[in-house]
């Protein structure tokens, strides 16, 4: 990040001029402080709150999405993606009353009926597209952190164990963010990404691999008791290899789209797909893993 202006020139500085080095990671840690509480909070509710937030991540993030395909001129069912993406929460949150095989059948045909409105020429198929892919990128794996909410009916655990499970998922996901700007900004040199994202480093990558294991250590002695030392390592070893796999796609995304930050929604961190861009890929693997491996469920 580039150093600001002198003090004597701060007042003098045009809009969108580079802060100072340590502004982000003060806003950084301001706006943890809001959201970390908030996120406990509707995490413990659960149920209706919980998957009422969840919603709210997608439809924000639906709208960035949306905003940087315009950018390249295409235009996305905006209103099939938002509908599309609040059947398949519903369908996680009570899978008996949104049966997924009837969704993905009426998903289909209203995808068909809305291009049917659009003129010839006019980049029918590339538009549906990406909305398929903003559907699945953002809304399907979104729908893992209901999932992992609503687990302990399926698992046998008292319900409240459902906010552990959700914890554990952002705990590890965002160690591994963590792990991986502190010793990329430190130790950085070896760059192998720079066509997608300039800065990201082999030792950052390194870095946050070991912060998402040992954070799955953590999160068995703190908070997660039901983890093995064998299911520690594995879910630390699969969220830090599949939450900087969901980083470099947006960054991809980001970079052919000609953009910087997805939004400024969230001070110090940009916006909402710059936030949950590792727990999109994150999530669904923690899921996974503790239905098929942790309380083995049929």
């Amino acid at each position: 990040m580039s150093a600001s202006p002198g003090p004597g020139a701060a007042a003098a500085a045009p809009a969108g001029a580079p802060k100072a080095p340590g502004w982000s990671l003060r806003w950084r840690v301001a706006s943890g402080v809001v959201f970390v509480p908030l996120l406990v909070l509707l995490a413990s509710a659960g149920g209706l709150a919980w998957t009422a937030f969840v919603g709210l991540q997608v439809a924000l993030g639906l709208h960035e999405f949306h905003r940087m395909m315009r950018a390249k001129g295409l235009a996305p069912f905006r209103t099939l993606a938002h509908l599309g993406a609040l059947g398949m929460l519903a369908a996680a949150y009570r899978p008996h009353l949104v049966p997924a095989p009837l969704l993905a059948t009426g998903g289909a045909l209203l995808l068909l009926a809305f291009a049917l409105r659009r003129t010839p020429g006019t980049r029918i198929v590339e538009s549906a597209a990406v909305t398929l892919l903003g559907l699945v990128w953002i809304g399907w794996t979104s729908t893992h952190l209901v999932l992992l909410r609503e687990l302990p009916w399926r698992a046998g655990a008292p319900y409240a164990d459902g906010a552990r499970f959700v914890l554990l998922a952002f705990f590890v996901t965002w160690a591994c963010d963590t792990g991986a700007y502190a010793f990329g900004r430190a130790f950085g040199r070896v760059r192998p990404w720079t066509a997608i994202s300039p800065r990201k480093s082999v030792e950052g990558a390194l870095g946050g691999l070991a912060a998402a294991v040992a954070a799955g250590f953590v999160a068995r002695a703190w908070f997660a008791p039901f983890l093995s030392p064998l299911d520690a390592l594995a879910l630390g070893l699969l969220a830090g290899v599949f939450a900087q796999v969901g980083d470099l796609v947006e960054s991809l995304l980001k970079r052919d789209a000609g953009s910087g930050d997805s939004s400024d929604l969230i001070p110090g961190h940009g916006g909402i797909l710059d936030r949950f861009d590792s727990l999109y890929f994150a999530a669904p693997l923690v899921h996974a893993y503790l239905v098929l491996a942790v309380f083995r469920v049929p």
